[in-house]
């Protein structure tokens, strides 16, 4: 094996993790180095807070420095810290709750990955927001929102399942998703997150 292939495993996620866990802070050097602008780049999209984002890497690391021996992994170093920098950022959103854009609503069973237990925990636990935000919306409103999400059924077949018009459909549709806006807030603007 020639020296520099030798290197280059050295340099793996998975080396440098089982550096980082024989407590070599050189190892936590080179992962900071290789994942901190995307890092960055992502969690400023969503916070737009630059001492904000640095805030969060460096929180990251230092979590993961503290728990070097204990951490397991069942899928990559990035996908993991990609995780935890979720995490994070998820507990910056709780702490400033704004408005956010209705079509992030739009199929998030499908856009959701779990990397880690956190991921999927927050993910219930958004999902245990919107049900319940869902049965606190007036009856008709909420029949016409679940027809659509839950059944999938357009607006043509709710006003004929329903026999109303397919504008009250529409208009039952708009006043849901602004009250879930209101009431779920940010918890959604997280989940973008997930896409990076």
């Amino acid at each position: 094996m020639s020296k520099k292939v030798r290197t280059s495993l050295l340099h793996t996620d998975e080396a440098l993790l089982d550096r980082l866990q024989k407590n070599d802070e050189r190892a936590l050097t080179e992962l900071y180095d290789r994942y901190w602008d995307s890092a960055f780049l992502a969690i400023y999209n969503v916070l737009k807070d630059k001492k904000l984002c640095e805030d969060v890497i460096q929180d990251v690391f230092l979590d993961i420095w503290n728990r070097r021996r204990k951490i397991k992994i069942r899928t990559t170093f990035k996908s993991y810290f990609f995780s935890c920098v979720r995490y994070q950022v998820f507990a910056q959103i709780r702490k400033r709750e704004k408005n956010v854009r209705g079509e992030i609503f739009e199929n998030l069973d499908q856009r959701v990955h779990y990397s880690c237990p956190e991921s999927e925990y927050l993910y219930n636990e958004l999902l245990d927001r919107i049900n319940s935000s869902v049965e606190r919306l007036p009856k008709k409103c909420r029949e016409v929102y679940k027809l659509s999400r839950n059944e999938q059924l357009t607006h043509a077949e709710i006003s004929h399942r329903l026999d109303i018009s397919t504008k009250t459909v529409e208009n039952h549709m708009t006043k849901a998703l602004k009250i879930l806006r209101n009431t779920v807030g940010n918890f959604l603007l997280f989940l973008s997150l997930l896409l990076f």
